[in-house]
């Protein structure tokens, strides 16, 4: 399989830390002209690998609820537990996608970003 990320980083969790970093317009929207362009790239690069191991991830679940296929007529696999997976990859789903947004917007208001050093900016601690 596929390495998605080094083994010491957690992109998902990352990401999750550096929002509360970026500012907030009054009608709010996320300031991007504000933040500081190297944790837009971080953010995005961050967003991009979180995507990434969502769409892996759910490609994964979907095989092997077709594999299971046959337990799932005969009752050993309950109706509530394919309703929790439903629910998941819903939510995966949609973080994905949000993500992907955040990316994209990172990413275009770093498109000139070019610095000679770029520093990591650290999370907020949860």
């Amino acid at each position: 399989m596929e390495k998605l990320c080094e083994d010491n980083r957690r992109p998902m969790r990352d990401l999750l830390l550096q929002l509360p970093l970026l500012s907030v317009t009054p009608s709010g929207e996320i300031d991007y002209e504000a933040a500081d362009p190297d944790l837009l790239v971080q953010i995005a690069d961050n967003a991009e690998i979180s995507m990434r191991t969502i769409h892996l991830g759910l490609s994964a679940i979907g095989i092997l609820l077709a594999h299971a296929a046959p337990e799932l007529e005969t009752g050993d696999v309950t109706a509530n537990v394919i309703e929790a997976i439903g629910w998941t990859m819903a939510e995966m789903g949609d973080f994905a996608s949000t993500a992907h947004c955040l990316a994209v917007a990172s990413r275009r208001y770093t498109t000139d970003y070019n610095p000679q050093e770029s520093h990591s900016v650290a999370n907020v601690k949860p």
